[in-house]
């Protein structure tokens, strides 16, 4: 009898877990460097691919901004870095200070922490969701965050790195 339910359970939750669609929809944009617009390719994947940082301790780049839509979760972005940890000790990938179109995104909104080996590189993903209660951004005009860089083992160590979209 109790195997009957479990299975009966098992298949109701594959049964919901499939009635849900999901679309991407890549933003685009041009990436703004030291002053200057960087463009953006026009594939159809519209990824960006854009030089961050290049330096002694860390290299990242942004590859990409897709819209996310789920009939079940709601509307998100994706905005993908491609991280390598130059370093001898792991260290740890947040975004700090989002905006988007000139106004702060609310921080309950956000989800990007990823920790990288030495010697390893990662893709950071930063997740903006949509919230009931919280203004959801449009990303008509601009993008715009600081990507933040850190070890837990060495405390001293730290970056932050501009990252500007303009739309």
């Amino acid at each position: 009898m109790k195997k009957c339910i479990y299975s009966a359970a098992l298949v109701s939750a594959l049964m919901l877990g499939a009635c849900g669609d999901t679309t991407e929809e890549n933003v685009g944009g041009t990436v703004e460097e030291s002053g200057t617009e960087v463009s953006a390719t026009e594939d159809a994947i519209n990824e960006i691919n854009q030089v961050i940082v290049d330096n002694e301790n860390v290299k990242a780049n942004l590859l990409k901004i897709t819209k996310v839509t789920d009939d079940i979760w709601g509307n998100s972005y994706e905005v993908i870095f491609d991280v390598q940890n130059k370093r001898s000790d792991s260290i740890e990938v947040q975004a700090r200070s989002v905006s988007a179109d000139g106004r702060m995104i609310d921080e309950t909104l956000l989800s990007m922490s990823q920790e990288i080996a030495p010697g390893k590189a990662a893709y950071a993903t930063l997740t903006i969701s949509e919230f009931d209660g919280y203004e959801f951004p449009e990303m008509n005009s601009d993008f715009e965050m600081t990507l933040h860089i850190f070890s837990w083992d060495d405390y001293d160590y730290s970056e932050d790195h501009p990252v500007k979209v303009i739309f």
